[in-house]
Formats: structure tokens, sequence, C-alpha cells
């Protein structure tokens, strides 16, 4: 939702309660990042953990075969469920999930997660290997789901991102990525099902090329001392950083007297 600008929002003479709505109606519905989609595999074994947004005060229920939880959201409109941890027992289940709306999550499976991440032998897809043609043709699995995560750079996590979870099939295994979703992850799934029979959800995150420091925010580097060159280094990148500005201050500087020298 635009909101107006500061201008318009001045003619208002009752802007304090203007701003309020404003406020409740951007959460005026419980919303779940795209990470909980119908068709998902709920890891096994673990605390399933759910969580999402709301109006602030709001509590929000969910619900899972008969197991439920409940949560309220904080003044930012979070909350955060967790459900006790359940076995693989075949079964598909529905999510419901109610607060100031209600959603409903079909086709869920109890099983294994995996989160499948590296460079461009992670990221090549399905298309690009031997006898893809009829890997294709046979990779119909109603129970490996999968999860392609595209490549978008941003300078801080973000808490959301533009997938969802679809059954593995002939059709849906060649969409997105490089040649379509990851060989090697969709091999490594598939022996898991086909072995130990159970559901698998594989989520890819690769993108060829990259080294490790880009996937990790530099809070992270500056909790360890002996990264701190790295922490520099990644500093260094960020063109809203102190750090980077003096540094392009300085080859400026540099620059010019280079050029007065060479004139």
């Amino acid at each position: 939702m635009k909101l107006p600008s500061l201008r318009l929002v001045r003619r208002f003479k009752c802007f304090p309660l203007f701003g309020l709505l404003l406020f409740a109606t951007a959460f005026s519905e419980v919303r779940l990042p795209k990470i909980f989609s119908s068709n998902m595999v709920l890891q096994q074994e673990k605390p399933i953990i759910i969580w999402g947004w709301d109006a602030p005060g709001t509590v929000v229920t969910v619900t899972l075969g008969s197991k439920s939880a409940q949560a309220t959201a904080n003044p930012k409109g979070e909350w955060k469920a967790t459900l006790p941890a359940m076995k693989v027992d075949g079964k598909a289940y529905t999510l419901t999930v109610k607060g100031t709306t209600t959603i409903l999550l079909g086709n869920l499976l109890i099983g294994e997660v995996w989160l499948c991440s590296g460079q461009s032998n992670m990221e090549m897809g399905i298309k690009a290997c031997l006898n893809a043609d009829a890997e294709i043709a046979a990779a119909n699995y109603a129970k490996i789901r999968l999860f392609l995560i595209p490549k978008k750079f941003l300078r801080s996590p973000t808490n959301d991102v533009p997938a969802t979870w679809v059954e593995c099939s002939s059709s849906n295994i060649v969409q997105g990525g490089w040649g379509g979703f990851s060989a090697a992850a969709y091999y490594f799934g598939r022996t898991i099902h086909t072995n130990l029979k159970i559901p698998v959800g594989l989520i890819e995150s690769a993108w060829g090329g990259t080294r490790i420091e880009p996937w990790t925010p530099p809070e992270g580097f500056a909790m360890v001392p002996a990264l701190q060159s790295q922490l520099t280094q990644a500093m260094g990148m960020d063109p809203t950083s102190p750090l980077r500005k003096a540094m392009l201050a300085d080859y400026l500087k540099k620059t010019d007297e280079w050029i007065a020298s060479a004139r």
C-alpha cells in the first residue's frame, strides 16, 4: 500500500488517528512467509515452528491435525507458534492459521527437509545433466517437494522470498533456475525418498561462483575476532557504510592528484 505524502497527511487535523488507521490497515489479515505454503514438507521429530504477521495483540491459533498452539502478535505485528514434534505417518495434513483472518494450507507432509546450497555444482539444473530427457520424464514423485529460491542480492536479511512449494513432477522440475531445479539436490532427495520411503522436502538456495562471505551478514563477522578482516572487507563493499565512503573519498583525492600530476 502506498502511503500518502507528508504534505497530504499534514492537511488532516486528525493526523495521529489517521496514522493509527494506516498502521491497523497494514495488518488487517493474518499473513505467513511464503516458505509456508500448500505442498510443503515439515521436518519430522522436531518442534514445528510457524511464524507470521497480524495486527498487534491478535491471538493467532495454529492447528495441524490434532495438534494446536497459540501465539499473540507483538507490537510489530510479529508472532510465532510452536507445535509439538511429529513422526512420519504418510498422511497429508491441512495447516489452519486463524487470526484476524484464516489461512488454510493443504497437502502437507511430515518427512525430511534439506537446504541445498552452494555454487554452480549445486545450482546446475536437471536439464543440463546426462540423459536429461529420460531423467525429467521419470521425475514424478508426489512425496518429494521442491522449493526454489530465486537469486536476489540484498544488503540485509529479508523475512520472505518470492517462491512456493510444488510437488516434484516432470513439468515442475524444469521450471526456473539454471535449467530447472538443482540436479544434485534432486538426485540426493530421490535417493533418500526411495531408500527410506519417507517424504522429502528440498529447498534450493544456490548461486554459482559466489564466495561464502556474501552469504554472511556483517554482524556475523563482527562476533568473531578472527574474522575482523572479513568484516572490514564486507563494510568496504557496502556503499552506505562510513568506511566505504571514506575509501571512495580517498580514492577520488588520489585520482585528482594523479590527474593534476599527469597534466
